[in-house]
């Protein structure tokens, strides 16, 4: 991506683009002087408002977008792939609950999804959990999202022995619930309370190690960044030994580092496998290029899902 493009991927000039560091919440300049306002960007993100990845999508755009929150992740793709968004927002790590599937597996689909999309940036946020409730009696039922649980579920069974945990879609929906239900509180992102007319019972829950989730802002259109950067690479293998060693060798030839590698099976033919990887360095690189090519020798339907930056990490 250029140095003075802060729209991840899309044309030139097609809208106002927040800075993505140092000016988080501002919109960029809307052009040179006389010229009309750029529209706004449309962004989808996965989730209900109060969500973590509302909290990145709001950080990372800004007031210079319109936010529109969508139930499901491939509802977010679909409203990327039919024009209805210019970019999407999903999750695609946690560090303790790990890849995000439905995100893995709508970047690897091809049939059917209309447009094929590209990854423009990658995003993460040190997530804070808060416990969310009205004071009074202690709570009967506690909602959340399960990766949050596994964070800190311990600790809510050893303080409220008598509470039922109870698993909700999202951490903005556990908050509702708590907000309809007397007896109920819930963990989530304590912006969430606001919305929600709860009260923030523990502002900062302790969770096992450190909670990041990582986030990919999804397009139609890349711009790679001419170096650095990552790049995200999608590939089949033949069914022989050794098949992975020596497709990944091909990149470590090319001092190509791995960053990530989630392997998901075809719903057609479960003996066979696809491999999502993510890499270090960008496609406009020349020794990148000679790297796939290598690749290509040693596994099937190379392809790229896009070489992008990876922006600040939220705190």
């Amino acid at each position: 991506m250029s140095a003075d493009a802060g729209d991840p991927g899309a044309p030139r000039r097609a809208a106002a683009v927040p800075a993505p560091a140092g000016g988080a919440g501002e919109a960029a300049p809307a052009g040179d002087a006389g010229e009309a306002a750029l529209p706004r960007l449309r962004v989808a993100y996965f989730g209900r408002p109060g969500t973590f990845s509302h909290e990145v999508a709001s950080r990372r755009f800004g007031q210079g977008a319109d936010l529109t929150p969508r139930r499901t992740i491939s509802a977010v793709f679909d409203a990327v792939a039919g024009d209805a968004a210019t970019y999407g927002v999903v999750p695609i790590e946690n560090a303790v609950g790990g890849p995000i599937y439905d995100t893995v597996d709508r970047l690897i689909r091809r049939e059917g999804t209309g447009a094929e999309l590209v990854v423009c940036e990658e995003l993460s946020l040190h997530v804070t959990l808060s416990l969310l409730g009205r004071r009074g009696a202690a709570p009967r039922r506690i909602y959340s999202h399960f990766v949050p649980l596994k964070h800190c579920g311990d600790w809510l069974r050893a303080q409220y022995p008598d509470a039922q945990i109870l698993e909700a879609e999202s951490t903005a929906e556990a908050v509702e619930r708590a907000a309809q239900d007397g007896e109920a509180w819930a963990v989530g992102n304590k912006g969430a309370a606001a919305i929600y007319q709860l009260e923030i019972l523990v502002p900062k829950l302790a969770v096992k190690g450190e909670n990041v989730t990582r986030f990919f802002v999804v397009g139609r259109t890349a711009e790679p960044p001419p170096s650095g950067g990552r790049t995200l690479l999608v590939f089949g293998l033949e069914h022989r030994p050794s098949a992975l060693v020596a497709a990944l060798s091909a990149l470590g030839r090319y001092g190509i580092n791995l960053t990530r590698i989630v392997s998901r099976a075809l719903p057609d033919s479960p003996e066979e496998y696809l491999f999502l990887v993510e890499c270090e360095g960008s496609t406009q690189e020349p020794s990148f290029k000679e790297a796939l090519a290598l690749l290509e020798q040693h596994a099937t339907g190379v392809r790229s899902l896009g070489s992008f930056r990876v922006s600040q990490k939220y705190e």
